[in-house]
């Protein structure tokens, strides 16, 4: 079956009203000859209900779930069109730990251009932190360390809550390179990272670079927020670096072109806007054992990898890509179904005001054992497992 990029213009789709253009409708036909559809300017209609084998009442019960929940949004998006558009989606919501495939999507282009090295140590890049300075030991960790979450730098990080303070190891305790440890650090100093390497903030470079060429309808510059260590929130937590922490808010609708983006290795239409060769690195990467009894877990550059025999893949049946933030902000990715699954909670802001209000009166969360269920039933209902779950009983 051919895989050719067919791309859904407004022009072509677009039905005009008295209201103005409304969202165009998806070619049923382009889907069924099983051509990568690209979304034009805005996304087209879900596909009708049991359209190209999806099970109505599967999805149905999913959407019945996803209404029980502390949900604000979710998309869900295969061969390029939307199957479910539930919530607000086009509102910008603080996408957590998401945050880091979206710079590490920036950094891929870095390298590709060859301003920046992935064997470049910290000490080659003038990367160092106070108070207390980088060992010489920790400034031998290299790009490629702080992108795998193994730099072996303890240091103390900003955005670090309590339970990250509490588990991480004694500085000095582990070598460059040698030890897996989901950290703040690594992360942050890679936005000090890219904006040394390209001389540009990562909001600007983000619109530049990925939101224009893939066509999100939201994302603004001003949508990255930095929390520096003169911020009230880090000095009341006592946290302490020169790395400030880049926040990202993001539709729901715009996190799912960045998904698809993902899933067609950073192709769009023909377009290569994120190289295909790191695209494949980042979904690639040592066991970490995140989990006891879960050491298929992966971690490649900034995302989580879960094969099959993982506790999130064994809900899927099958690998899953995930973009994971705290509170309930998932893009996940199922390769072999062609599937995107977005998920957003309506995260407030980063100010002081914003985080204590959480503290002090909660917020709205969703875990992750009700997301790995909700995407257990989308999944239930894709055309690869509706026909299979229905096989001799006639019905969908």
């Amino acid at each position: 079956m051919p895989r050719l990029p067919i791309i859904l213009t407004l022009a072509l789709l677009t039905a005009c009203t008295a209201d103005g253009p409304a969202a165009p409708e998806a070619d049923l036909d382009v889907l069924a000859a099983g051509l990568e559809v690209v979304p034009g300017p805005t996304w087209p209609e879900p596909l009708p209900a049991g359209a190209l084998g999806w099970s109505a009442s599967r999805l149905a019960a999913a959407h019945r779930r996803f209404e029980t929940l502390e949900s604000a949004s979710l998309m869900v998006i295969h061969n390029g069109t939307p199957v479910a558009v539930w919530g607000t989606v086009g509102e910008r919501y603080t996408v957590q730990s998401v945050r880091k495939p979206l710079l590490g999507a920036l950094l891929g282009q870095e390298v590709d251009a060859g301003r920046l090295r992935l064997d470049a140590t910290l000490a080659e890049l003038g990367i160092d932190d106070s108070p207390p300075a980088l060992t010489d030991r920790e400034r031998s960790a290299t790009v490629e360390d702080l992108l795998r979450s193994r730099s072996g730098i303890f240091h103390s990080a900003l955005y670090e809550h309590g339970s990250w303070k509490r588990g991480r190891p004694e500085r000095g305790s582990h070598a460059p390179g040698s030890f897996w440890y989901y950290n703040n650090w690594d992360f942050n100093a890679l936005g000090t990272i890219f904006e040394r390497s390209s001389g540009a903030s990562i909001g600007e470079a983000f619109v530049e670079r990925i939101a224009r060429p893939v066509g999100m309808e939201d994302f603004r510059a001003r949508d990255v927020a930095y929390l520096t260590r003169d911020s009230l929130t880090e000095r009341m937590m006592g946290n302490d670096s020169v790395h400030a922490a880049y926040m990202f808010r993001m539709s729901t609708r715009d996190l799912a072109r960045f998904g698809l983006l993902v899933l067609r290795r950073g192709d769009w239409g023909g377009r290569q806007v994120v190289p295909a060769e790191w695209v494949e690195a980042s979904l690639s990467g040592p066991e970490i054992g995140w989990l006891e009894g879960e050491e298929s877990t992966r971690y490649g550059y900034l995302w989580w990898i879960y094969p099959e025999e993982s506790w999130l893949g064994r809900r899927a049946g099958a690998e899953v890509w995930l973009a994971q933030g705290a509170r309930g902000h998932w893009l996940a990715i199922v390769p072999s179904l062609d599937l995107v699954f977005v998920h957003q909670v309506a995260t407030g802001g980063i100010g002081l005001l914003a985080q204590m209000r959480r503290r002090l009166l909660g917020a709205p969360e969703v875990e992750d054992a009700e997301l790995a269920t909700l995407l257990e039933e989308i999944v239930a209902a894709h055309p690869a497992r509706a026909v299979q779950g229905s096989a001799g009983s006639g019905t969908h």
